[in-house]
């Protein structure tokens, strides 16, 4: 049976569902690393803004974002710190996600943390996704489209710019 274009459309909701400033707090990123060892990304006492990128080895429109951590992490210089999520081990493959992350962790010093429950707290719905935190407040939260345009909302949240979704 099929739907009638009118019902879809009127289910759909923005990314993000909020209007206004985000309304999550700010909350640690506790998981497991791509070696099962824990990790967490300390966010609710972070002297400076995080840029927890969600991200997903199978998502094709990933792609780009995974070769460009360098490149965000450059652009972001000491405005911030930036960490990949993913979801959990039993939902994303490991060994993949090494290989499209490379040397991050061990050059550029970016987090990479496997945690279903970020997702969860984060309220995102799949990547790729967006949001900056700081001790505070959560300053934005959005799709990341691409590495051009997700630099620029980065970038501009972790220096306290204005919401730029």
């Amino acid at each position: 049976m099929r739907e009638p274009p009118a019902e879809i459309l009127r289910r759909l909701r923005p990314i993000p569902t909020t209007v206004g400033s985000p309304t999550t707090l700010p909350h640690d990123v506790v998981g497991v690393g791509t070696d099962g060892t824990a990790r967490r990304v300390d966010v609710e006492r972070a002297r400076e803004p995080v840029v927890l990128l969600f991200l997903s080895s199978e998502c094709l429109g990933c792609r780009d974002l995974w070769e460009g951590l360098a490149e965000l992490q450059g652009a972001l210089g000491g405005a911030g710190r930036l960490a990949v999520v993913t979801r959990d081990p039993d939902d994303e493959d490991p060994a993949a996600v090494a290989a499209l992350a490379g040397d991050a962790e061990e050059r550029l010093g970016v987090a990479v943390v496997m945690s279903s429950k970020a997702y969860a707290h984060y309220r995102v719905a799949g990547p790729p996704f967006l949001v900056v935190a700081a001790a505070e407040r959560v300053r934005t939260e959005s799709v990341a489209w691409g590495l051009e345009q997700t630099t620029r909302v980065a970038l501009a949240a972790a220096q306290g710019s204005a919401r730029e979704v």
